[in-house]
């Protein structure tokens, strides 16, 4: 059963609409547990749906929640509210599973959508390459990734990984970003297959692992894997300002020099001056 969203979804920002976006990896077989903190908020007055994205602002249903009613819809599938927080389980996960998922308030007409859920399903072992990059605390660095030319109308997106096999989304090619710790972000989409997400005003907290990933509403890539680590400014003090002060004490030292051979040179003039007592002239 489709149903016509509220909203027409992209990958936004939570300081926008109060959606929160997370990347989900896991293996064919397995379970996972996601949960639906956005929507807890609203659920004393609504009903909390769970459904899968079909296109741009289509929905399957597949659970809803109504204080202790529960429909679930497709087997494998159930939501649930223990003490107050509201979780969605998925069991025995296959490939056909990967997708956009959401989970909000509303009805079956209407459908406020406020966590978001890229759910990427693989096949055999997961061994990415992983890229180090490195950054100062309190600079800005920059997160290069690149792209294929069958992701180029894809959404691009940098998530940072908060916990085994989760990722917030940082920034997507939409324009939607959100904050460090204590800095910001910004994304640059070139046209030589790849991109780059700036990160602002870093800190320690912000070390850890990244994914670059490329999604539409029914496939979801992580393309490149980095590992971010920081290292604290041995400096306040900029190049240019480093040489301007060695210039200024070279050419105090060096005055000081000249000042000081001057006075041996004068001292070495007197002492053979005076060694040499005074010359005395025979009388006739």
């Amino acid at each position: 059963m489709a149903f016509t969203t509220l909203l027409f979804l992209t990958l936004v920002s939570a300081s926008q609409t109060q959606t929160a976006s997370i990347v989900v990896k896991a293996a064919v077989g397995e379970t996972i547990t996601v949960g639906c903190p956005q929507a807890e908020r609203y659920k004393r007055n609504n009903v909390i749906w769970w459904c899968k994205a079909t296109w741009g602002s289509g929905c399957d249903h597949i659970s809803s929640i109504d204080g202790q009613k529960v429909r679930n819809d497709y087997r494998g599938t159930s939501i649930t509210d223990t003490n107050g927080k509201i979780s969605v389980t998925i069991q025995h996960l296959e490939e056909k599973d990967t997708g956009t998922y959401w989970c909000g308030p509303g009805d079956k007409h209407t459908f406020n959508v406020l966590d978001i859920v890229l759910l990427k399903v693989f096949t055999g072992t997961w061994e990415p390459i992983v890229s180090e990059i490195s950054g100062v605390v309190g600079n800005v660095t920059t997160v290069p990734c690149l792209y294929t030319e069958e992701e180029k109308y894809y959404k691009k997106f940098l998530c940072k990984v908060t916990s085994i096999n989760k990722c917030t989304i940082i920034a997507s090619s939409d324009g939607a970003v959100n904050n460090l710790q204590n800095g910001s972000v910004s994304i640059t989409i070139n046209n030589s297959h790849n991109f780059t997400v700036t990160l602002g005003n870093i800190n320690k907290a912000d070390e850890g692992e990244y994914w670059c990933g490329a999604v539409t509403v029914k496939n979801i890539k992580i393309i490149q894997v980095k590992h971010l680590t920081t290292a604290e400014g041995r400096s306040s003090i900029s190049n240019d300002t480093s040489r301007e002060v060695l210039l200024k004490i070279w050419t105090i030292f060096r005055w000081l020099l000249f000042a000081a051979l001057a006075v041996c040179s004068a001292s070495v003039t007197f002492y053979e001056h005076f060694a040499k007592g005074p010359v005395l002239q025979a009388s006739k």
